[in-house]
């Protein structure tokens, strides 16, 4: 199904209408960046617990760009970006209109580390000088170590190859798993993955996927185990290592057999495109 842009959006807004949206992925431009802003915490009881008002800034096609707040605590992590639409719609590109629709966001702190989205919501919004445009909030794991800062990423991409569902076969890639690790997953135009290892135990499976760069977390998404030709969901996903740009991830499915006929089963997918002109970074307290 194709996504309402902002613009359809907002009119339904001013006709009464309810539609809301909440955008991931798609392609990029790039405008300079403005600089980090270094915001004071409040309600802190420590490092690891605090509540953030940035207000940090950024424009991109007439598109007003707000980190309204971060918070943290032993639970997680969440943010709010508004993103605010100019008075007059003819000030809008139609190309970023569309491209805006389609963003999502990474997480990713001073060491490296990317923190796994768990939930995310966003709709219309009004603002109190009558403006029309939306919220976006999401929420992350906890912060790891204390971090200095952390690095809201805007992006676009990262769609399977084949939009007609999201379980199409025409974006199966499955590759047999024979106990000879690494096994190199080649995943089309977002790059491959490599399959490290595999553990058995009576109560699950776990299964090792490394990748590199910052799509790891968009690539390991879609993954699934594959016994003897029955799809098995995975329960949990952690991230257990960030070094030299390479993440390694462990993934659990439930127990099989090491002597089923086991396969991995993940999907072609399109490039992705970092914003780097919508990069918010925020200083931590310490």
């Amino acid at each position: 199904m194709k996504k309402a842009t902002l613009a359809v959006l907002s009119a339904a807004i001013v006709l009464g209408g309810t539609l809301t949206a909440a955008g991931p992925y798609a392609a990029a431009q790039q405008l300079n960046a403005q600089p980090a802003v270094t915001a004071a915490a409040k309600d802190t009881n420590a490092a690891s617990a605090f509540q953030l008002t940035p207000s940090l800034k950024k424009h991109w096609g007439g598109v007003e760009f707000t980190l309204e707040y971060l918070n943290a605590s032993e639970a997680g992590t969440e943010f709010m970006i508004s993103r605010k639409l100019p008075a007059n719609p003819a000030d809008l590109d139609p190309e970023i209109d569309r491209k805006i629709t389609d963003m999502d966001y990474l997480a990713i702190d001073s060491s490296g580390w990317i923190y796994e989205r768990q939930s995310g919501s966003g709709g219309m919004y009004a603002f109190p000088d009558g403006t029309l445009g939306m919220r976006h909030e999401e929420a992350v794991e906890a912060l790891k170590d204390q971090p200095q800062e952390l690095t809201i990423k805007p992006y676009i991409g990262g769609y399977y190859d084949d939009t007609s569902t999201m379980f199409a076969d025409k974006a199966d890639v499955k590759t047999p798993l024979n106990g000879m690790y690494p096994l190199q997953v080649d995943q089309g135009k977002i790059g491959s993955i490599a399959v490290t290892g595999v553990d058995f135990s009576e109560d699950k499976t776990v299964v090792r996927v490394a990748a590199a760069g910052e799509t790891a977390p968009v690539q390991t998404t879609g993954i699934w185990l594959v016994e003897n030709g029955k799809r098995l969901d995975e329960s949990v996903k952690k991230l257990k290592s960030a070094e030299d740009g390479v993440y390694e991830y462990e993934l659990e499915f439930p127990a099989v057999s090491k002597d089923a006929s086991l396969e991995l089963l993940t999907k072609r997918m399109t490039p992705v495109t970092f914003l780097d002109n919508l990069e918010m970074t925020v200083q931590l307290p310490r």
